[in-house]
């Protein structure tokens, strides 16, 4: 490859110049002053021994060199740009992989508060239900449901994951027997932990409906199809708006959702600042989280 390529910020100047004809115009869509477009157009002339721009008052246009360099580039600025910007976006970027409930239940709808605070951040979010190789996978952290038994990986616990019934107001006078009760298949064995803990005294409802997971359940539950079965924590704003209404006793399990990072994160202090964030987000009141 040649060494004496041009410079690509020239080469982006006179590409915006020949796009908007007025040298304001160019610098306002570049980002830069007017002083910084003619300084970056005079060393693109410089490098190349060429004139490429032709003044007409105050309008500039290109000369015959100048749009035949532009012709003979087509679109090459364009593609150049198209491959550089997922590499500079990901400078700024934390990949965070976590199962779909959790995702969809607690963190997205808390998303905005981080972004707002910290605009220069992208969080990229992964649902899965497997558990990543955090030093394999392209992956800075993942929140994971478990025991927190993850040997050789830093984790911080975030909160213990709990069980109670919850439905719309219409539905909570009907006796637990009479439950139409929302399964999960993959957390279908919730009921029965529950009913158990609870110390039910009536036999746990048969029938009602099957979804595929958690958040599926939720929906179900706003829509009126029965009582789902979740964490306490996903209803809180629920709860709160009267959407929903809480049926039962709240149980505590052993499980919780960890915070669990790899030993070398692409920008160590975003994954900082996005840890320190959901500390502060479990550590809230109930009624700002469920403003939240």
């Amino acid at each position: 490859m040649s060494a004496n390529l041009p410079s690509l910020r020239g080469l982006a100047a006179l590409t915006a110049l020949a796009r908007h004809g007025r040298h304001g115009a160019a610098a306002e869509a570049l980002g830069i002053s007017r002083s910084a477009l003619s300084h970056r157009l005079a060393d693109l002339q410089a490098e190349l021994g060429a004139t490429l721009i032709t003044p007409h008052g105050r309008l500039s246009a290109l000369s015959d060199e100048g749009v035949a360099l532009l012709a003979a580039m087509g679109d090459a600025l364009e593609k150049i740009e198209a491959a550089v910007a997922p590499l500079q976006r990901r400078r700024n970027q934390v990949r965070l992989s976590t199962v779909s409930t959790f995702a969809s239940n607690w963190l997205l709808p808390r998303l905005p508060e981080f972004q707002k605070g910290n605009p220069g951040i992208e969080i990229a979010v992964f649902s899965t239900q497997r558990v990543v190789d955090m030093e394999e996978e392209d992956v800075d952290c993942a929140i994971r449901h478990g025991l927190g038994d993850w040997p050789g990986q830093g984790t911080q616990l975030l909160f213990h994951e709990t069980l109670t019934p919850a439905a719309v107001p219409g539905l909570a006078t009907i006796a637990p027997s009479d439950w139409r009760i929302i399964r999960a298949r993959t957390r279908y064995r919730d009921w029965a932990r529950w009913w158990d803990a609870a110390a039910m005294e009536e036999d746990p409802p048969q029938g009602g409906v099957i979804v595929e997971n958690r958040a599926q359940a939720l929906e179900a539950a706003l829509a009126g199809a029965g009582v789902v079965l979740t964490d306490a924590h996903y209803l809180k704003s629920h709860l709160a708006s009267g959407r929903l209404v809480q049926l039962g006793a709240i149980i505590d399990l052993a499980e919780a959702y960890y915070l669990v990072r790899r030993s070398n994160p692409r920008n160590p202090r975003h994954v900082d600042c996005l840890q320190r964030w959901l500390l502060e987000q479990v550590s809230l009141p109930a009624s700002s989280k469920a403003n939240a």
